[in-house]
């Protein structure tokens, strides 16, 4: 947490506005805020860069925002930042500093206006309570392209942790559906779908280990754009740009790429 008695560089001040600190710098601004559930299930302190506004590319700038973090932000670990990749100036700036590309994350969307039919297909149903197991044990071992992988910092077992506690918050409430893949019964795969008011997200989606390669990812993708067809009229998901079988999955059912960017995270060294 921030050190409240240390005064800290007379030339930073720092505002708290809700979760998040506003550090200033001769019209330089960071935004920060603590990200409470990857700290707590990762088992370190981990903070988000939210906004980072700069009058100028000068690297000293970031350095000593650095040295301002370490010395006023006593618990800190990890400082990640995702920007969108053609802030060349910014992300070179940042790696000359020390922040480590660890990830480059593609958004792609359909518009679903062109999409015919709303009804589940028979092997595909909404998540019941007695799935959420079996669909924790999938998660564990299906996200390896997400950029928290790349990250050698980070322990994979906790890793693994974050992506199981993600689909059992998500069948418990945190998403707004999730369905179901069965083969002879058994749940092979899911994909969890949110609605943030007229825009549908896909949050996670993931197939067993032994069913993959059926094309049970693709029908997963379809039967969530008929659950979401009368509710949204677009649909937005995230993957890596190293996922290419993902991104073609997408690609096939209609979906068009709107951006890509980088993940980049800074650990601090005691």
């Amino acid at each position: 947490m921030i050190d409240e008695n240390e005064s800290g560089k007379k030339d930073f001040k720092v505002v708290k506005e809700g979760d998040s600190y506003i550090i200033s710098h001769n019209n330089n601004i960071f935004d920060i805020k603590k990200d409470e559930w990857d700290s707590r299930i990762l088992g370190i302190n981990l903070y988000k860069i939210n906004k980072v506004e700069l009058n100028s590319f000068d690297a000293n700038i970031i350095k000593k925002f650095l040295d301002f973090i370490k010395l006023k932000f006593n618990d800190i670990n990890c400082m990640t930042y995702k920007t969108e990749a053609t802030n060349f100036d910014l992300i070179n700036i940042l790696q000359r500093n020390g922040f480590i590309l660890v990830g480059m994350p593609i958004k792609l969307s359909v518009d679903l206006r062109g999409i015919k039919g709303n009804n589940l297909e028979p092997n595909i149903r909404l998540s019941k309570n007695e799935d959420v197991n079996i669909l924790a044990l999938i998660a564990r071992d299906s996200f390896l392209y997400a950029y928290r992988y790349n990250d050698k910092n980070l322990d994979k077992n906790k890793v693994d942790d974050l992506y199981s506690e993600w689909i059992k918050n998500s069948c418990n409430g945190r998403a707004n559906a999730v369905l179901v893949h069965e083969t002879k019964n058994i749940p092979t795969g899911f994909i969890a779908c949110n609605i943030n008011e007229d825009t549908g997200l896909i949050d996670l989606i993931a197939v067993a280990k032994e069913a993959r390669g059926q094309g049970i990812g693709k029908k997963l993708v379809s039967n969530s754009l008929a659950w979401f067809k009368d509710k949204v009229n677009k649909v937005e998901v995230f993957t890596e740009a190293m996922n290419y079988p993902s991104i073609r999955m997408y690609q096939n059912n209609g979906f068009k790429i709107d951006w890509i960017g980088v993940n980049l995270n800074y650990w601090f060294r005691k």
